[in-house]
């Protein structure tokens, strides 16, 4: 009997247990529907992750592939300014080996010494040398900075004041 009484109860309030039973079902949906979403928000996350570092390394292929074309460019045209640079001291060396000897032969002949001017320290490295050499490429070939604009003479290839070989300083050193 307790067994009718419970369905004639149950029969009276099935709207009622109805309404729970969605209430409760609905809850749990709900809470899946979330727990799902969140699992989905986790994986579009970690491919957008993934999709930003795939970027942030292609990117970083990129950078370091153009720095090393970069590097090796630099490289090639230090060696270029290199080459460059020999054959400038070669020729630097050449014009200074040819004014010792015009002076040497001169001096045996007993010819006056030709004074020549001053070839630009090379490779300049000072300071002053440096102003120098960019003074003589505008077209400027002056030591002085004064107003009395006179080219500056050597007494011999050797540098300002030394004497060629085998002769004693026979000329006053130029102002500076």
């Amino acid at each position: 009997m307790q067994w009718l009484a419970i369905l004639q109860w149950f029969q009276q309030n099935r709207e009622a247990f109805f309404v729970g039973i969605s209430g409760v079902a609905g809850w749990f949906s709900n809470v899946a529907k979330n727990r799902l979403q969140s699992q989905r928000n986790a994986i579009d996350a970690e491919q957008l992750e993934n999709e930003q570092l795939a970027l942030a390394l292609n990117r970083e292929r990129f950078l370091t592939d153009r720095l090393n074309d970069l590097v090796s460019e630099t490289e090639a045209l230090w060696r270029r300014l290199y080459d460059r640079e020999s054959v400038i001291k070669e020729y630097h060396s050449a014009a200074l080996g040819a004014q010792r000897l015009l002076n040497e032969l001169e001096i045996k002949v007993g010819r006056p010494v030709t004074l020549f001017p001053d070839l630009p320290e090379f490779p300049p490295n000072t300071e002053k040398a440096v102003r120098q050499a960019a003074k003589e490429e505008r077209g400027e070939p002056y030591d002085n900075e004064h107003e009395d604009r006179h080219p500056s003479l050597s007494s011999s290839p050797m540098g300002r004041g030394e004497a060629p070989i085998g002769k004693d300083n026979h000329r006053t050193p130029t102002n500076n």
